[in-house]
């Protein structure tokens, strides 16, 4: 059997702690165990304020390794807001989410800010602060709104990377035309297999048509949060094609195993279901790296039995 290797693999959706939500482990655990893991790099991402502060203090703990700050457009950071982007830009961050766990869209599906089903309750507990609390959309009747076109205009000046949250069908696909028409090339949608947006396969593929990449999230096949099966990602890949997707772990959960140890599970079963290993390599590696601006740490998939002196005695490997 070919075992995968997560060897210069690029995770572009890693929670870490400290985080309202409880986590797996804080930036730099992360940190540590994607480089001892051989990964070349992480996003980290978190739903309340930008994860500048948390990448700086974790790149002086861990040094050789590449994280790579965000910002999400939630309520933590004034929600649809210009100037928070702007100063996060200007500090460095590569990408930019819009809403995800305060969008309007978000609190239609699970019924409340910051809640996931049967996964935890809401963001605010405070009496006041939900009662005052406006979800957030990125339309202004029919068309986008002054503030998001700002927040786009500032990704495309700082050649950034847009990611699109946790927004509805609709408001992904006023975003992406305005985007794509303003010249923007760095452009993820987050998780379209999720319950949000749960975007239909040839919804994706109108998506990919504009040059954007669809971000396949290991969680959502996992047992506590499974919105898709592996043969439901499968089938999307396939249909959307390995050249405009990337994939990724979006873990952090209690309930997920270390980053690594996810984007190596995931990596695998999708590669028993029948994604080559050239593919992944282009989802995991060079897709990511591409985005991010760098130059990739490897061209194909490192197999597990290389790295650990085993001979490799499987016939029908593609290495």
């Amino acid at each position: 059997m070919t075992i995968i290797s997560v060897e210069g693999f690029i995770d572009t959706h890693v929670h870490t702690g400290p985080a309202p939500f409880q986590r797996i482990g804080d930036t730099i655990d992360v940190a540590r165990w994607c480089k001892g893991s051989k990964m070349a790099a992480i996003i980290v991402k978190s739903h309340f304020e930008s994860t500048i502060t948390k990448v700086y203090h974790a790149r002086k703990e861990i040094p050789g390794f590449d994280l790579f700050a965000g910002i999400a457009l939630n309520r933590g950071v004034g929600g649809v807001n210009p100037a928070a982007v702007e100063q996060a830009l200007k500090q460095n961050a590569k990408i930019v989410w819009m809403p995800t766990i305060d969008a309007e869209n978000h609190v239609r599906i699970f019924g409340e800010a910051g809640a996931f089903g049967n996964i935890g309750s809401g963001s605010y507990k405070n009496k006041s602060s939900r009662e005052l609390f406006k979800p957030y959309t990125v339309t202004s009747g029919k068309s986008l709104s002054p503030d998001a076109k700002s927040v786009i205009d500032l990704i495309v000046d700082f050649d950034a990377i847009l990611a699109t949250g946790h927004l509805s069908e609709k408001e992904i696909f006023s975003v992406v035309d305005y985007a794509v028409g303003k010249g923007l090339k760095k452009i993820i949608v987050t998780h379209p297999e999720m319950q949000c947006p749960n975007l239909s396969i040839q919804s994706q593929i109108e998506l990919a048509n504009q040059n954007c990449l669809m971000e396949y999230c290991a969680v959502n096949c996992m047992p506590m949060f499974q919105s898709v099966t592996s043969d439901q990602m499968k089938d999307a890949i396939d249909a959307v094609g390995a050249d405009r997707s990337i994939i990724a772990t979006d873990s952090g959960q209690p309930f997920s195993p270390k980053t690594p140890d996810m984007f190596r599970m995931f990596a695998q079963v999708l590669h028993e279901k029948g994604i080559s290993l050239e593919d992944i390599a282009t989802m995991a590696i060079k897709n990511p790296a591409r985005l991010l601006g760098i130059k990739p740490k490897l061209d194909k998939v490192q197999l597990a039995e290389e790295l650990f002196g085993v001979a490799q005695n499987n016939p029908h490997s593609e290495q």
